[in-house]
């Protein structure tokens, strides 16, 4: 057998293919209201965390499946992306379409399309009805520092509240906030506590892109400046819920996920990069001119 040499810019490719590529976007997303085309699969930046792998799995009335229709809580995934450069935080909640390819306007608990408002199906997510319970709440925890494959203490929440009286100022009462972990009994649309949203540079800031709606069907919403608060080289936990407790013809959404890094750990800048490189071929360069003066 034959064993080759390796010339320096061999070494140096090495050492440029052994760093690795981010995994953190290289820009913000232009949100259109359709998470699969604005968190594609193709992108590595996407986490993807799975909900309900079929549209029926949270169950609905007969009456919405006879119109071919998939209820607006029944969520397929969660897609997570981080713009290191602008920390952002970009999630997308997408929801099911039905069968013929059309997506209900997310949070349109009997699933027509038209997103035609209902007395026990209100628009706006609730927002502006006090009698309305409608929520999206996705809680963000800390790996436990004792056991890593368990959820620590919960940091913040953020989405609409079940309870409107705890909306933030944001579109259908969007609010990032501290947890209520006392109102752990009603449900995580009820723990939404003091809320966290500022207005300096480097406050949690966010919104939702669009008030959900035929055009715009699907959930989406912003975090700046999450890294003041977590740090993307480090897995997380999350925990989703999407529905409400009164509409009275689909269930709700749930999930609770451990949610990979978003970001290498260490990402060097690119004259660093080079660098590295031509330092690689400097020393595999040297250690050939050494065993050439010994023959």
């Amino acid at each position: 057998m034959v064993y080759r040499r390796l010339g320096p810019w061999s070494l140096a490719l090495i050492v440029l293919i052994g760093i690795g590529s981010s995994t953190s976007r290289a820009s913000g997303i232009n949100f259109t209201g359709n998470v699969e085309t604005d968190f594609p699969k193709s992108d590595e930046s996407t986490q993807i965390v799975p909900v309900n792998a079929n549209p029926n799995d949270i169950g609905q009335s007969q009456w919405i499946t006879d119109n071919k229709w998939v209820s607006g809580w029944s969520v397929k995934d969660i897609r997570f992306s981080w713009d290191q450069k602008n920390d952002v935080l970009y999630v997308g909640i997408n929801n099911w379409a039905n069968p013929n390819g059309v997506i209900a306007p997310f949070g349109q608990a009997n699933g027509n399309p038209a997103g035609t408002p209902e007395t026990y199906d209100p628009s706006h997510l609730g927002y502006g009805n006090a009698n309305s319970d409608k929520s999206v709440a996705v809680m963000f925890s800390r790996t436990d520092p004792v056991n890593v494959d368990q959820p620590g203490s919960p940091v913040m929440i953020a989405g609409v509240p079940a309870d409107k009286s705890k909306n933030g100022p944001g579109t259908d009462g969007f609010n990032i906030s501290t947890v209520d972990t006392t109102r752990s009994d009603s449900g995580l649309g009820y723990m939404f506590g003091k809320s966290l949203m500022g207005t300096t540079s480097d406050s949690l800031t966010g919104n939702l892109a669009y008030d959900p709606s035929p055009a715009h069907p699907q959930l989406e919403f912003a975090i700046k400046n999450f890294s003041k608060v977590f740090d993307p080289t480090k897995p997380f936990w999350i925990e989703m819920y999407a529905g409400s407790g009164i509409d009275g013809v689909a269930g709700e959404s749930h999930i609770s996920y451990k949610v990979p890094r978003l970001a290498p750990q260490e990402t060097p800048e690119p004259t660093t990069i080079l660098a590295w490189a031509l330092m690689s071929g400097g020393i595999a360069w040297r250690v050939r001119s050494k065993k050439r003066a010994k023959v």
